[in-house]
């Protein structure tokens, strides 16, 4: 089973029995939610990323695996016992678990994404071979010969993540070949409470 502190080097797609919808919580609150991601882009303009637990609930497919979980209840369903187990409580469900594992076991990556993918800026909000889904940017990192496409959108003040994209090895650039590349200079890796860094990395040209 993976650690909170494996979460933040994780690069490669663990097995689903590596990780649980614990772990994912536990990293959340005291790793992801505390922290501020600021990005610096070559071309004079920023954003901030911060994380909300209804886009966690999104970026996992929750919606799609059981929709009865609300999502502003989903960690509090976790604290009181919901495990991937509940998930193959019937046929459907089970079903569609499986159908989303992959995007499930890709969210162990996201840290590493946010450290060292590439951010795409997507003109008019709609992502190209989708039926309807809205990001502002894409962060993208190839794990395991597949492409993770961190979906981000603008709200409540900031760059929420709430999606997870997954692209095949055939065509890994298919959510972003019509976006527009935002070159980083640099990323600020804040503490929220404290508005200390955490971590900076200067981008260097190519990089």
């Amino acid at each position: 089973m993976l650690t909170k502190d494996d979460l933040l080097i994780q690069k490669d797609l663990p097995h689903i029995n590596d990780i649980s919808l614990k772990l994912y919580k536990d990293f959340c609150i005291d790793v992801l939610f505390k922290q501020r991601f600021h990005y610096y882009f070559k071309d004079g303009t920023d954003i901030i990323v911060e994380f909300r637990e209804w886009g966690i609930y999104h970026m996992l497919s929750i919606q799609h695996i059981d929709y009865t979980i609300p999502k502003n209840d989903f960690f509090n369903r976790i604290e009181i016992g919901l495990s991937f187990t509940d998930f193959q409580s019937s046929k459907s469900i089970n079903q569609r678990f499986k159908n989303e594992k992959q995007r499930i076991t890709m969210f162990s990556c996201i840290y590493d994404a946010l450290k060292y993918g590439e951010t795409f800026y997507i003109p008019g909000k709609s992502v190209p071979n989708t039926k309807n889904v809205s990001c502002d940017y894409i962060i993208y990192r190839e794990i395991n010969n597949k492409g993770l496409n961190l979906g981000i959108r603008y709200e409540d003040g900031c760059f929420i993540p709430l999606t997870i994209l997954i692209s095949k090895s055939s065509n890994l650039t298919k959510y972003i070949d019509a976006a527009t590349p935002k070159q980083i200079d640099k990323l600020k890796i804040i503490d929220i409470s404290t508005n200390q860094i955490i971590e900076e990395i200067i981008k260097t040209s190519g990089v």
